[in-house]
């Protein structure tokens, strides 16, 4: 690389030994925009070899179309006294991508003509740097964005805190209506949960945690409260000052409310397994007790047994929680009656709780069962009528009648199918009737035992 160069008509030695003397890249250009000096760290900068090949340039030739405009703006602010200035990326002669922080003032000695020097700082290194770090928070603006959680950062030491944009997506609240205090943060959470949490929060920090996490209430925009799973970490200087506590935030409802339905499922169905089992129990008692021996026990316990299957059948085949009474009853009488001998007169559809079925399969059983042994059911011309109307009170009246069958009469004592029938179903009341056209049996069943009803419906045959 040439070291000697001609010094301007309007600098010295002094100036130009000055100027070649700086770390920077500095030019002298002349009043008309030309080029008339690069030192040799600038030619080392801008990666030239031989400096004739830019002295003599108009100094805007050098730089990229979209650049020269600067240029020439920082030139006019020069000649009018001022400092022009601004920043811009040139290709060194290589192609090296480069991006520098130009200054330009005029200098004029004596009577000879405006020049202007201008000084290049190569700032590529911070400018990557700057471009790097916009990168990463963009990137990171687009993970919180896209996260669905509610980031926070709590400034300990001047109690400020700052949210992230899930505040305003997630809960609702419009920029204007988010506070930057720990109060207001606090007064969100549900009234409940307020004092365990902050005692959390505030426990952590004094005792010199680095990690937090609760579930809590946290109010929306809308008033509701949603469960959150709440996590922050506490950062601190060497000495132990918590300075930030800065966390996440995430709404938790949906899964907080199918886990409260998957334990209240399991709770209803240990509950209803227990009672299931003392039924079981009960009816293996009663029937042991009445039988004459273990082949008619066996028979009778294994046909209730049964019938108890046939009605959690129907309970699984729900929607509803409990059982339709008119699918509960063809599954139970279906066996029975043949084709015909059952009439089911319904004048309202009924749905019967999960813990009102089985009893009641068991009591249709019971009345079929006695009806094949000594009713209608016992000659091939005999039929069964059923029917059921829904009280203004509420109450279920399920009536069974018998026709065409034998003269019946009542018992002389009650054995263990007359007890089942009066009690299996809680609260139930019964009346019989021994009529000479046939058996007929009226069972009430409280209101509390129905889930639901409908408008009045026609009569089915089977």
């Amino acid at each position: 690389m040439t070291k000697d160069f001609e010094a301007p008509p309007a600098l010295s030695p002094l100036a130009v030994t000055l100027l070649q003397s700086s770390f920077e890249c500095v030019k002298v250009v002349d009043g008309e925009g030309r080029i008339q000096l690069v030192n040799q760290n600038g030619l080392a900068a801008l990666e030239i070899d031989q400096p004739n090949a830019v002295v003599g340039q108009p100094w805007s030739s050098l730089w990229p179309s979209e650049s020269r405009s600067k240029v020439e703006e920082s030139l006019r602010e020069a000649r009018t006294g001022g400092v022009g200035h601004f920043t811009a990326l040139r290709p060194t002669a290589d192609g090296a991508p480069k991006w520098w922080d130009v200054s330009v003032s005029a200098v004029r000695i004596e009577d000879g003509p405006a020049q202007f020097v201008v000084v290049s700082r190569d700032i590529t290194r911070q400018q990557l740097g700057q471009m790097a770090e916009n990168l990463h928070h963009q990137r990171l603006r687009t993970a919180i964005a896209a996260s669905g959680d509610v980031l926070w950062d709590i400034d300990l030491v001047d109690d400020r805190v700052w949210w992230s944009e899930g505040m305003q997506t997630i809960f609702g609240y419009g920029r204007d209506e988010i506070g930057d205090r720990t109060q207001w943060c606090h007064e969100h959470i549900h009234p409940d949960d307020r004092a365990r949490v902050v005692k959390g929060m505030t426990d952590a920090v004094a005792n010199g945690d680095v990690y937090w996490e609760d579930e809590f209430r946290y109010r929306a925009a809308d008033g509701r409260y949603l469960v959150v799973l709440d996590r922050g970490s506490i950062f601190r200087d060497p000495s132990g000052r918590a300075l930030n506590f800065i966390g996440v935030m995430q709404d938790i409802t949906a899964r907080a409310a199918a886990s409260e339905r998957r334990d209240g499922l399991a709770r209803e169905l240990a509950h209803r397994i227990n009672n299931t089992l003392a039924v079981v129990s009960g009816l293996f008692q009663q029937t042991a007790a009445t039988s004459g021996d273990v082949a008619q026990l066996r028979a009778t316990f294994g046909k209730r047994l049964m019938a108890m299957a046939s009605a959690n059948a129907v309970l699984v085949r729900s929607s509803s929680g409990g059982a339709k009474l008119e699918a509960l009853a063809r599954v139970q009488l279906g066996a029975f009656a043949g084709e015909g001998r059952l009439e089911i007169a319904s004048s309202t559809p009924v749905t019967v709780t999960f813990e009102t079925a089985q009893p009641l399969a068991l009591v249709l059983n019971e009345l079929a069962t006695n009806a094949i042994k000594y009713g209608a059911l016992a000659r091939p011309s005999g039929k069964v009528v059923l029917g059921w109307t829904i009280e203004p009170a509420g109450d279920l009246v399920l009536s069974w009648r018998e026709r065409g069958g034998p003269p019946v009469g009542a018992p002389s004592r009650a054995g263990l199918g007359s007890r089942l029938i009066d009690h299996a179903i809680p609260g139930a009341v019964v009346e019989r009737r021994f009529d000479p056209e046939g058996f007929n049996c009226r069972v009430r069943i409280p209101a509390i035992s129905l889930i639901a009803s409908a408008a009045p419906r026609g009569t089915g045959k089977a």
